[in-house]
């Protein structure tokens, strides 16, 4: 009987300390989850600020940069958007894709602008501009985004085609991802 009971002490002894044991462990997942987090969001805003000074340009046809691309953009930023001079860009590259075959759409180029301030000035020109098309082909400009912003701004794609056929409502998508709707003095956001 003694036995019994000395066992039966050392089981309860074991199952406290197992609990005790699982309460800390539970403990430390959340705090190293909640961290995890934390690193996660800075590492897009690190991604974020890195690529400020970038530029997504999509649509023109490959192989007409030649073997300077970057004279090539810059040259072709300032004559479809009556720029004032030239803007300094330090890289310009297709992305890192495989070349499309024919009839697909082109790569995109990324281009690295030197100044933020030429970045908005394009940005702004090109969207003011409505339709920018070089040799027939529409060029569009688009700030570039890491790709988890990016997913998180498709989401939105849905709600953004109704709006656009909407003829009352404005919208805007604001960075990251938030979506601004305004209909006449009522303004929704999501």
């Amino acid at each position: 009987m003694l036995a019994h009971t000395e066992t039966i002490k050392e089981v309860e002894g074991a199952a406290t300390q197992h609990s005790d044991d699982i309460t800390r462990l539970q403990t430390e997942v959340a705090r190293l989850t909640a961290e995890t987090a934390k690193l996660s969001d800075k590492c897009e805003d690190l991604e974020g600020r890195s690529r400020r000074n970038n530029i997504r340009m999509i649509g023109i046809p490959e192989g007409k940069e030649g073997t300077h691309p970057r004279e090539f953009i810059s040259q072709l930023l300032t004559d479809l958007l009556s720029l004032d001079q030239k803007p300094l860009i330090d890289r310009c590259y297709r992305s890192l894709r495989q070349r499309p075959s024919d009839g697909q759409p082109p790569r995109p180029f990324i281009l690295r602008l030197h100044y933020y301030h030429v970045v908005e000035d394009i940005l702004r020109k090109a969207t003011s501009s409505g339709n920018l098309i070089y040799q027939g082909k529409r060029i569009q400009l688009f700030p570039d985004y890491p790709p988890t912003v990016v997913n998180r701004r498709r989401e939105f794609t849905p709600a953004r085609e109704i709006l656009r056929n909407k003829p009352d409502v404005r919208y805007r998508l604001l960075y990251p991802a938030r979506l601004i709707a305004t209909h006449g003095a009522s303004t929704q956001q999501r």
